[in-house]
């Protein structure tokens, strides 16, 4: 890896969740580095050079050379696979850990480009069908998805009083999908 960086936003982020719940922030570093390394060990397994890894407010982005679809859909299945493993693994002797990894996988499986989900999803229907359609598909499924969790998420503040949390991580997830949408 030539490059790593960490943004303000990431910090900030960090440090709110720290504010809150020290030992939840700990576990979640450590949910989001298994996770990252997954897709590393699955970048260094099919030969795809790491170009920057970015840590951001909304997630880790790592920027690598051009992959095959096959290559693209397998780098974005490690991630989450590997939270999912290591959350099964370790759930009798930190259930906590397993949780918030278990988590991180669900939100990352979600059909929503840049995440790991849209990145599989956009890798296996570029193999069967043009790009336009491709992205007719992927916004479909941005705006399905958002407007569901953004319902889901006013739904659980208003009725169970979840607080802001719900709502904050709906918000994130749709800036992030509204940032890909621009490059669909």
């Amino acid at each position: 890896m030539r490059r790593l960086s960490v943004t303000p936003g990431f910090v900030a982020s960090a440090c709110l969740l720290a504010w809150y719940q020290w030992e939840i922030c700990l576990w979640f570093l450590l949910a989001l580095a298994i996770h990252e390394a997954g897709h590393l060990l699955a970048l260094a397994l099919t030969r795809v050079s790491v170009q920057r890894i970015t840590l951001a407010a909304g997630g880790a982005k790592i920027q690598t050379a051009e992959m095959t679809y096959r290559q693209e859909w397998i780098c974005a299945a490690a991630g989450p696979a590997a939270s999912i493993v290591f959350a099964g693994l370790l759930l009798r002797l930190c259930p906590t850990f397993s949780l918030i990894s278990l988590g991180l996988a669900a939100i990352n499986l979600l059909p929503l480009y840049p995440m790991d989900g849209g990145r599989a999803l956009r890798a296996i229907l570029l193999r069967r069908l043009p790009p336009d359609q491709v992205n007719a598909i992927l916004r479909l499924c941005v705006w399905v998805t958002c407007s569901t969790l953004m319902l889901g998420a006013c739904w659980l503040t208003a009725q169970y009083q979840a607080g802001l949390w719900p709502i904050f991580l709906a918000l994130v997830l749709l800036c992030r999908a509204g940032e890909a949408a621009e490059v669909l």
